[in-house]
């Protein structure tokens, strides 16, 4: 393997420049629905959001949102890097040894009293009783997905990192699958991937890299053995790239050794895939998308192989809101990017998984992994 230089590289990371009213314009959302639920002040502490709200990339943060302004909150360790990444946006680097419910205090006042929403799916019980006790005249106000709402409609910005991680994950998965070979272990597989990854540009792995040769595939979220490729039918490789704090998220099968029971079963999953793909659009509901694919599956015989939801959106987490999955009754709208990956799990014999990443358009979607083949043909190894 030849040693990589710079313009080698698909995507670096580069330094962090911002347009800051996209940034202040999330934070005016926050505030009109602040308002709209008469809260005086909201607390953000789940750091992707704070990331999303002020393009802050750094840990230990936490930000106040009022309606006469915002403040970023961290500690000493991040002073130079809130200067350079949010250099309008007022910062309070708490002294060291200060807990933040202390700061939080003297930035509300001691005397100060309104309700003050937190983020209850990110406050700990004990987070919460330290930083009201220190301010006895507020009133908590638990709060739910006031921020990842808003960051279930990608902006364009968004999308561009998305695909860029696309970029990486396709080439990456091209380079690898050229270089299979009997003699590799799943372990080895998995190490090749991601080295390639992050040599074309990835800040790191979406999540830890499922590769499951034969009847291990069967396990749709198998970590890599020392298992070995030869005499496997199928090896299959669920992995994601990340660019900019943006993921993407694909699953391919590479056929190793092609029989018709394993044709039967593939073909099956990816009439499911392109049958759901094809049903989105704006105003569809993600259990009737969900539900294209499962009939699918139902009716060739595996409904009861195929156990978890067909998909989920995704970006600065792998995991988001909505879901493709029975009992999410959300309504498609343009600008969410989303996962379908359905799958047949067969024990003792193996499995497939297809996964595209897909963009909802004003007038249908875009699949934005296009660009990695997934055919049967395609994925049997010459």
């Amino acid at each position: 393997m030849k040693r990589e230089s710079n313009s080698d590289r698909l995507w670096a990371e580069s330094p962090h420049i911002h347009t800051m009213d996209k940034f202040l314009e999330r934070r005016n959302k926050i505030r009109r629905v602040a308002k709209k639920q008469k809260l005086d002040a909201v607390l953000i502490t789940n750091e992707l959001n704070v990331r999303y709200l002020t393009g802050f990339t750094g840990t230990a943060s936490a930000m106040l949102i009022k309606p006469d302004g915002d403040v970023i909150l961290s500690d000493p360790r991040f002073t130079l890097q809130l200067e350079e990444e949010c250099p309008d946006l007022e910062a309070e680097i708490r002294p060291r040894n200060e807990p933040t419910s202390k700061t939080l205090a003297k930035l509300l006042g001691k005397t100060t009293s309104g309700k003050l929403g937190i983020e209850a799916d990110s406050v700990t019980v004990g987070q919460h009783e330290r930083l009201f006790s220190s301010i006895p005249h507020w009133q908590s106000v638990p709060t739910k997905n006031l921020v990842e709402e808003l960051r279930q409609i990608k902006d364009p910005d968004e999308v561009a990192m998305i695909r860029k991680a696309l970029a990486v994950s396709c080439q990456s998965f091209d380079d690898v699958r050229n270089w299979l070979h009997p003699s590799l272990s799943e372990i080895d597989v998995c190490i090749m991937l991601e080295h390639r990854m992050r040599l074309l540009g990835s800040a790191r792995k979406s999540f830890p890299s499922i590769i499951a040769a034969g009847a291990r595939a069967a396990l749709p979220h198998a970590s890599p053995t020392e298992q070995i490729l030869a005499g496997q039918s199928q090896i299959l490789i669920d992995w994601g790239a990340v660019v900019q704090g943006y993921m993407c998220d694909t699953t391919r099968v590479i056929i190793l050794s092609p029989n018709k029971k394993l044709q039967t079963v593939y073909e099956t999953v990816l009439k499911a895939q392109e049958a759901a793909i094809a049903s989105i659009k704006p105003g569809k509901t993600c259990e009737k998308i969900d539900a294209v694919a499962r009939s699918i599956i139902t009716d060739a015989g595996f409904g009861k192989h195929f156990g978890h939801g067909l998909g989920h959106s995704i970006g600065l987490r792998i995991h988001e809101d909505p879901r493709l999955a029975p009992g999410d009754k959300t309504e498609l709208q343009p600008g969410m990017v989303l996962t379908v990956e359905p799958g047949i799990y067969l024990k003792g014999w193996g499995g497939v998984r297809i996964e595209d990443d897909i963009l909802v358009t004003k007038n249908g979607c875009e699949v934005l992994s296009k660009n990695i083949p997934k055919s049967f043909d395609d994925m049997c190894v010459k």
